[in-house]
């Protein structure tokens, strides 16, 4: 994230610096609380809480519908690009879906406290340890998450 006095020159150095590096830059237009990742992980990381607090969805089917459902297309593209390809354009994607979306939308509670004392961490907590994902099982499955983004990875190189 550049800051406001950053040169353009400067910047497009950096960013063929990562690409030389085999990395996949970008560029914030100017300056915003938390990284891209993190704005986009944190929107949907509160509604994976919704969805446990409300008893709606259980902590495994949110993994699933993550790693099943979405997952499989943004491992290859982002969600403007999924949505771009699920009509004929961005403008047809909202007059087929854009009611759907603000309707949906509007449904979402307020952020969650994000406190290790919260019911609902808790709640999330106790499903991870009921399928055997206990803080004891966190090596072993970090291992697994490495080796299998260093093979998508790959994938992605071909």
């Amino acid at each position: 994230m550049p800051a406001p006095y950053t040169s353009a020159d400067v910047i497009q150095r950096a960013k063929a610096i990562h690409i030389e590096c085999g990395q996949q830059p970008v560029v914030f237009r100017k300056e915003i609380e938390g990284f891209g990742i993190n704005r986009l992980q944190y929107a949907l990381l509160n509604e994976c809480l919704r969805l446990v607090q409300d008893d709606v969805m259980s902590v495994e089917d949110i993994d699933k519908v993550m790693s099943y459902g979405l997952g499989h297309r943004y491992a290859f593209m982002g969600p403007l690009q999924t949505a771009l390809l699920n009509a004929e354009g961005l403008p047809n994607y909202c007059d087929r879906y854009g009611e759907t979306i603000v309707r949906v939308s509007e449904t979402y509670g307020p952020t969650p406290t994000w406190k290790a004392d919260d019911p609902v961490i808790q709640e999330v907590q106790r499903q991870f340890d009921a399928v055997g994902l206990g803080v004891d099982q966190l090596p072993a499955r970090r291992a697994w998450r490495d080796e299998n983004l260093a093979r998508l990875a790959k994938l992605k190189q071909e």
